[in-house]
């Protein structure tokens, strides 16, 4: 997988990590550097140091010509350990006068025939004082008489392998202390990293949710900080409070089309079916009036008349009216309708809260406003468990309704399709309670609104009292 493919739940981590380790190894190599050049300053001051004592300890052998003497001062400092060092004593003509190692450096040989004295000596055939050549250290000081003459140098020569013990030690010390600074380091960038990707993530996965699944603002906490990923989220909620909106407008623009739909079908059915229907029922009450009395043919024409009474009558409610010439609403119409409720109340032992705070009189027709408040009151008494509660409230521009019931929530399934005709599905009724309310609502420039959930369904109804 290549990196611009990961999530950033690990490339933000992975990231920090990666920076955690690099600032870690190159903290490390200049420590490491600096502590090479330490111990090898400190190997050529502690070299130096003793070369002073030799060139001293020199002088004498030199100006007495003692050979001998020479060779036990320079084999000193080695004391049996020849590897990794060597000591040269040149006379003022360069040529070894005595060495360490007599074998390998014989005496009076030109020091510009040895290699590695030639390394060692600068091109004016002077020698630094302290020179770096490859594996090797080479350290010059001049051996010198008490009025200044010069008598020789003394070169001493030393194999980097020597100055690796201390370095050891150091890079042991550093690597330590690097180790534990990562143990403590990488966990918190990591959890840092996390940290920082974390509001990014829900941001992703709330737009990836978008045009999948039903999205709420509530569902996606995320970041309101002053920084970018804040912004964005901030700029992520405005819109999906309009996507929210413009769900909502198109569910109730594809709902009223399909209910004027639905009504202009069973308003033109109805009117088919009632031209006949009149006709049948007013021969029914001409040979009641004039036929036979005979009581079978009484009871066979009385069970027809209240089949075809049943049919005008669900014929009749899909033929809402409500510019019916009646008279202004009164606070009695409206506890006339909770006395002709009490009944049903009562035979299903339910409890009403009434609340009625209106005028005497309103400017709305009366009898539309009684029949949706008298078929909410019916509903919310059948599908109660305990009280139904109404509040009927009134201000300068509109009368509000409200019908609450506790009893099961209306399922989620129907609530799209909750002022359809035929929609329900209970026993009782015929599924058109909500369907008459809802076209007598319109009628009046209403609006209703259903919010169900566990142990509460309340339908409001709003009416403006400017009507048409």
């Amino acid at each position: 997988m290549k990196w611009r493919d990961l999530s950033y739940r690990h490339k933000v981590p992975l990231s920090l990590t990666l920076v955690i380790l690099a600032t870690a190894g190159i903290v490390s190599a200049v420590l490491l550097g600096h502590a090479w050049r330490d111990a090898r300053d400190q190997f050529v001051q502690n070299a130096s140091a003793m070369g002073r004592v030799l060139a001293q300890g020199l002088t004498g052998p030199l100006l007495h010509d003692d050979l001998w003497a020479a060779y036990e001062t320079v084999r000193a400092p080695i004391d049996g350990n020849q590897d990794g060092q060597r000591f040269i004593v040149l006379d003022p003509r360069n040529r070894v006068y005595v060495s360490s190692d007599p074998r390998a450096i014989r005496p009076l040989t030109d020091a510009a025939r040895l290699p590695f004295l030639r390394a060692a000596l600068a091109a004016d055939g002077q020698a630094a004082p302290v020179r770096d050549d490859g594996d090797w250290l080479y350290l010059q000081l001049p051996i010198q008489a008490g009025d200044g003459t010069r008598l020789g140098r003394l070169i001493l020569a030393y194999h980097k392998d020597l100055v690796l013990p201390r370095f050891h030690a150091t890079v042991r010390r550093v690597l330590i202390a690097t180790a534990a600074a990562l143990l403590v380091l990488l966990p918190l960038g990591w959890y840092a990293g996390n940290a920082l990707a974390v509001p990014l993530i829900r941001l992703a996965g709330c737009f990836q949710r978008i045009g999948q699944q039903p999205l709420r603002q509530e569902d996606c906490p995320l970041s309101t900080g002053q920084d970018e990923i804040g912004l964005l989220g901030r700029r992520f909620r405005e819109m999906l409070g309009e996507l929210e909106e413009k769900q909502r407008l198109q569910k109730q623009m594809v709902a009223t089309q399909r209910l004027a739909a639905i009504g202009r079908l069973t308003a033109g059915i109805a009117h088919e079916v009632n031209n006949p229907l009149g006709g049948m029922l007013n021969a029914i009450n001409t040979y009641k009036r004039h036929g036979s009395e005979d009581p079978i043919a009484q009871r066979t024409i009385a069970l027809i008349e209240r089949g075809l009474i049943q049919v005008r009558e669900t014929v009749g409610a899909l033929l809402v009216e409500a510019k019916l010439e009646n008279h202004a609403l009164t606070a009695a119409d409206l506890e006339d309708i909770r006395t002709l409720v009490g009944p049903e109340l009562s035979q299903r032992r339910r409890h009403l809260r009434w609340t009625c705070a209106v005028p005497d009189t309103l400017p709305l027709p009366s009898t539309p406003v009684r029949q949706i408040l008298l078929n909410l009151l019916l509903n919310a008494t059948h599908a109660a468990d305990g009280y139904v509660a109404c509040d009927i409230a009134a201000d300068a521009t509109a009368v509000t309704v409200r019908v609450e019931n506790d009893g099961p929530p209306i399922p989620a399934a129907r609530m799209d399709h909750l002022f359809e005709p035929f929609a329900e599905d209970e026993g009782e009724g015929r599924g058109l309670g909500l369907w008459i309310i809802y076209q007598l609502v319109q009628q009046l420039n209403g609006s209703i609104d259903c919010e169900s959930a566990a142990g509460r369904t309340l339908f409001t109804v709003r009416l403006p009292l400017e009507t048409r």
